[in-house]
């Protein structure tokens, strides 16, 4: 399906959340490529097209997560798209700095092609949220019949997913992930939140990305990646 190539920009707070982009070579975006190549390795034991990048709660830092993870992907030639699937609160615009555009929510609504919503930013393809006159609109049967469109289209796609708890409310486009990853804010997520947002992923639960981890504290970096219970700095 054609994208529309655009120029995007990363000014201020944007270039620092993109460390792939901004700081390859920074101990952050080093992590990334580490998540990364363990979700290769998963997918060589599981189907692994479609994966959700998700949170117990707000600002635990689920966009900046899925949108490195998804630019980590392109760099290493896969076709990768990045989705904004939570349409409550879009940020993927802002953050690469993309024009107002036709988005997911117009694709699901039918007043939008597919090809018309992705935007391309270097090698990562976008597809923003858009505006959504139904923010219930991820509910209905159409919603997983699109992620199947694009789980046919590229090697990987990233869901920047609503919190965990849509994922037993009913979001079937949360519920099309083959897998899910928690992000978790170090120090400040309650054990049992955390607890609670994995039950609600059920076998769907990959593992856990510990985000903002005291760079002091842990010798390997910023991110801790945990798949079940072998738990393991990154």
């Amino acid at each position: 399906m054609p994208a529309e190539t655009l120029k995007a920009t990363h000014p201020g707070a944007a270039q620092d959340s993109l460390v792939v982009l901004g700081a390859p070579g920074s101990a952050a975006a080093e992590q990334y490529r580490v998540l990364y190549q363990r979700l290769l390795q998963l997918a060589s034991r599981r189907p692994l097209r479609v994966v959700a990048v998700t949170s117990a709660a707000r600002r635990e830092g689920r966009t900046t997560t899925a949108a490195n993870l998804a630019l980590t992907a392109a760099q290493d030639g896969r076709t990768a798209l990045l989705v904004e699937a939570d349409l409550r609160r879009p940020s993927l615009a802002g953050l690469f700095g993309l024009a107002p555009r036709a988005g997911l929510a117009e694709v699901l609504d039918g007043t939008a092609e597919l090809g018309q919503a992705i935007a391309r930013v270097g090698p990562l393809a976008i597809l923003c949220a858009g505006e959504a006159r139904d923010l219930e609109i991820t509910r209905r049967p159409r919603a997983a019949a699109v992620v199947e469109q694009l789980r046919a289209a590229y090697d990987l796609v990233v869901l920047d997913a609503p919190p965990a708890l849509a994922f037993a409310d009913g979001d079937r486009l949360a519920a099309a992930a083959d897998a899910a990853l928690l992000v978790v804010r170090a120090g400040s997520t309650p054990r049992q939140v955390v607890r609670l947002a994995l039950e609600s992923l059920g076998d769907r639960a990959a593992g856990i990305v510990l985000n903002d981890v005291d760079v002091d504290a842990v010798a390997h970096g910023r991110w801790i990646y945990a798949a079940g219970a072998d738990a393991r700095s990154a």
